[in-house]
């Protein structure tokens, strides 16, 4: 039966909203295909409203916001159900009552779409029909059945014909793997289920029918199982199978980890395996562009961009006086500020005497950190940075990523310094995310501090000579819980088409106590030696310009995937370069010393012992700026090719 009312959420299913850092609404911008759907569900005489968290904006803020965008005609007036307005969020099946009743029919009668399981399950318990993207919002509609499944197409197909048809047949992909691509994580339904396995790809359903529309997916990586190898019974599953009713989620396995439906009552936050690496957790979510061909779209310009510039890396330039002499003010005095004060050791400026004890997501010093970065860009460009934060929705809250950006001279095009600002101590267990304290000073304040002192030195230069590319400085939410945040933001950059032609991560860059002084950077991505390339061409920059400007380090470690026997970036997919390089942008993470390799008489690595444990609050601040100075010197001389 088709239903007769379509409630749409609208952060991250209809587009990406632009808030200020006062957490005020600019602007909203919508996801390219979202008018045509919207339109078409119009044509079945299916009457369209909205259900949204809209924080302290008044209804007429969000109005102006979907007006401007081109979107508010296609709803009707009297189906806007605003928490700003109804005084009720999507955190129980209160507001989604509301709505059936506000729309004058039975709940079974109305459909909510929405990004977040957690809502989706509420409007579910409130017996809606729910619809976890709006590219399915029709066959749902319709009564389609809806499944998560793992296709893969035949080595020899064309990616970019066998994409489009995926597209057209309106597949949702949710990753992309393989050692060329070749094998797509995707949610489809029923009709479309059908013409795949006529159309002679290898259809795998994973789970049970319907499981999308109140579940997250996610791959847990199963680290111990990769340690002990093939045919060997060592691993995670039985995490599990020992909970009873809990193996019902378990989809399917592959050589990268578990594929687990959480429902939306549950928490990833419920699993961080023995033996867990960097990256241990990856949350699959929808992105139409993950179809898009590598090499077109933003990648395009990327392309153009290491064929005339960055393939020769060992003609990097050297910096001249007056960029060494800024860069030289990124010192170990630099770093210590600013991880002091998001390691929890000094006060939030503008707090006196008020310490924050953690980032994790789940606690409210998380919010405040996020508040006090913006505060910091904010003062470090001094009217010179536009400061913003980017709103996503994580089981069922709202979180921030925080970006700044200097405008460029003469080009559109975009460098990315980033790190993350979440923390964790799931490693010191019995632990409670919301009052436990977990410093993560390591992971990633090192990062952090980081990115805050290159804002500092870019904002100097660029006083007497703009970068001729834009730079933003960008910091991650949720990276603990599957680069939740990086991903989201990834997924809003490629859909407004940015030209985004370098990614320079950093994830951990502090702890070292042994000789040598040595660090990683990782390019590895095994789906598109496209992409592999260009993140290659960034590292290799990095590692000459590291002699340069840090010459106390020893050579970078340079990481990179070719999918022969076990050479693969160990790093791959696990920090939050890799949304970027899913959607075909150059990006490379540089790191301490964590991986063995890449090369038989590469340096010991040097674990952190205090990973991920409420004790990761070592930092070698010397160590981390000569790595920071490294970055800053790669990063603004791909600003000024």
């Amino acid at each position: 039966m088709l239903i007769s009312v379509a409630y749409f959420d609208i952060g991250q299913t209809l587009g990406t909203p632009r808030l200020t850092p006062s957490l005020n609404l600019e602007g909203l911008d919508v996801f390219p295909y979202v008018p045509d759907i919207l339109n078409n569900l119009k044509n079945q005489g299916i009457r369209l409203g909205i259900i949204s968290n809209t924080g302290n904006d008044p209804a007429e803020t969000v109005n102006a916001a979907l007006r401007s965008s081109g979107l508010l005609s296609y709803f009707d007036e009297g189906l806007l159900i605003y928490s700003s307005q109804v005084g009720l969020e999507k955190n129980s099946p209160e507001i989604f009552d509301l709505a059936a009743q506000t729309a004058g029919q039975p709940p079974e009668n109305c459909m909510f779409v929405g990004e977040d399981a957690r809502e989706r399950r509420f409007a579910d318990q409130a017996g809606m029909r729910v619809c976890p993207h709006p590219l399915l919002a029709l066959d749902v509609a319709k009564g389609e059945t809806v499944h998560y499944a793992r296709l893969t197409a035949p080595d020899n197909a064309d990616p970019a014909a066998w994409r489009s048809m995926l597209h057209d047949l309106g597949v949702v992909p949710v990753h992309v793997a393989g050692r060329n691509g070749e094998i797509l994580y995707a949610i489809l339904s029923g009709r479309a289920v059908q013409d795949i396995f006529n159309a002679q790809f290898t259809v795998q359903i994973l789970g049970k029918a319907g499981q999308p529309l109140t579940s997250a997916l996610y791959l847990l990586r199963d680290d111990k199982a990769k340690r002990t190898g093939f045919m060997s019974v060592e691993g995670q599953a039985q995490t599990f199978f020992e909970r009873g009713a809990d193996a019902d989620w378990l989809l399917a396995s592959s050589p990268d980890g578990i594929l687990v439906a959480l429902p939306g009552d549950r928490s990833v936050e419920e699993w961080h395996f023995a033996e867990a690496q960097h990256g241990h957790n990856l949350k699959l979510t929808p992105d139409p562009l993950l179809l898009q061909p590598f090499g077109t779209g933003p990648g395009a310009v990327a392309a153009d961009f290491v064929s005339s510039t960055a393939a020769p890396a060992a003609a990097a330039e050297e910096p001249d006086e007056t960029v060494m002499a800024a860069l030289a003010a990124i010192d170990a005095a630099a770093i210590q500020r600013y991880l002091d004060v998001y390691a929890g050791i000094n006060a939030l400026d503008d707090e006196v005497g008020t310490k924050i004890t953690s980032r994790h997501i789940r606690s409210p010093d998380n919010l405040r950190s996020v508040a006090a970065l913006a505060r910091d860009l904010e003062r470090i460009g001094g009217g010179d940075f536009q400061v913003r934060l980017h709103p996503f929705t994580h089981e069922g809250s709202t979180l921030y990523n925080v970006e700044a950006e200097l405008v460029g001279s003469g080009s559109d095009e975009l460098v990315l310094v980033t790190a993350h600002l979440d923390s964790t101590a799931a490693n010191s267990p019995p632990y409670d995310p919301s009052d436990d304290p977990a410093p993560g000073a390591d992971d990633d304040a090192s990062g952090v501090a980081a990115v805050l002192a290159i804002a500092e030195r870019f904002k100097e230069l660029a006083a007497a000579s703009a970068p001729r590319r834009r730079i933003r400085f960008v910091l991650f939410n949720a990276e603990e819980h599957g680069l939740v945040g990086s991903k989201a933001y990834a997924r809003a950059q490629a859909a407004r088409g940015e030209p985004i032609v370098a990614v320079y991560q950093m994830d951990m860059i502090g702890y070292n106590r042994e000789a040598p002084r040595s660090f990683e950077v990782h390019a590895g991505y095994l789906p598109s030696a496209d992409v592999q390339e260009r993140s290659e061409a960034l590292a290799r920059r990095l590692r000459d310009l590291a002699s340069r400007v840090s010459p106390d380090l020893a050579e970078a470690q340079i990481y990179v995937s070719t999918g022969l026997g076990d050479r693969r970036d160990p790093a791959e997919g696990r920090s939050d370069h890799a949304p970027f390089q899913e959607r075909g942008y150059a990006a490379c993470v540089t790191s301490e010393d964590f991986f063995a390799g890449p090369l038989r008489d590469s340096p010991e690595p040097e674990d952190n012992p205090n990973y991920h444990k409420n004790t990761d609050t070592f930092v070698d601040t010397a160590f981390a700026a000569d790595i920071a100075r490294a970055v800053a010197a790669s990063a603004w001389s791909t600003a000024n090719l």
